[in-house]
């Protein structure tokens, strides 16, 4: 599985990071997946997709074949339109969205790159929050689901801290968020400490 980040540093353009995963070998069963596409500024991936990865995305393939929206806050579709026009990928989100979007349920796997990624319902920073989780690597890809928290000063939901107690169940070895440089190295340390943070923090209904 190659994972390529894809953010351009725009202040004007207030847009996650967007991760563009591929099969290690480019093969007809890979599918090319782009998690989450950035605000609506059109130059933030369909350029770099279009013209800059034709050597990368294997031959008869489409850059992106599917698009998976881990929320629905605009820095992280609203750059939607843009790849349909380019690309016409399915889409698979909790909520509607896109021209051929697909339903999606909380466990639902789907491949992404050359590996089976299973889809986690994590509400919390929003009701429809989703988690990419991939077993075979230990790769998460998180949206907002995860940030740094530091400290117990704030407040969270009930939901948030459910969510963050399942992650802190799995094998995860990589996290990759929705902002921010990925974490590579003791990705459950971050979450436990996250966690160990929000249980000392007020819990809201």
């Amino acid at each position: 599985m190659r994972v390529i980040p894809l953010h351009r540093d725009d202040p004007s353009d207030y847009a996650c990071v967007s991760y563009w995963i591929l099969g290690e070998n480019n093969t007809a069963s890979d599918r090319n997946t782009l998690i989450d596409t950035g605000s609506t500024n059109p130059e933030n991936l369909a350029y770099f997709l279009r013209e800059m990865a034709l050597p990368s995305k294997g031959i008869g393939k489409q850059s992106v074949e599917q698009v998976i929206l881990t929320h629905e806050h605009f820095d992280h579709t609203g750059g939607l339109p843009g790849l349909e026009q380019q690309f016409r990928p399915e889409t698979f989100a909790w909520k509607a969205f896109g021209t051929r979007y697909n339903a999606v349920h909380d466990g639902m796997f789907l491949m992404v790159g050359d590996q089976l990624g299973k889809l986690l319902h994590t509400p919390g920073h929003s009701e429809d929050s989703l988690c990419v989780y991939l077993p075979e690597s230990g790769a998460l890809f998180s949206g907002d689901t995860l940030y740094r928290i530091s400290d117990h000063l704030g407040a969270y939901p009930k939901t948030y801290v459910s969510s963050l107690e399942r992650l802190a169940g799995l094998d995860i070895k990589r996290i990759y968020p929705g902002h921010g440089q990925p974490i590579l190295s003791d990705a459950m340390g971050f979450i436990r400490s996250c966690l160990e943070n929000v249980h000392l923090s007020l819990i809201k209904d």
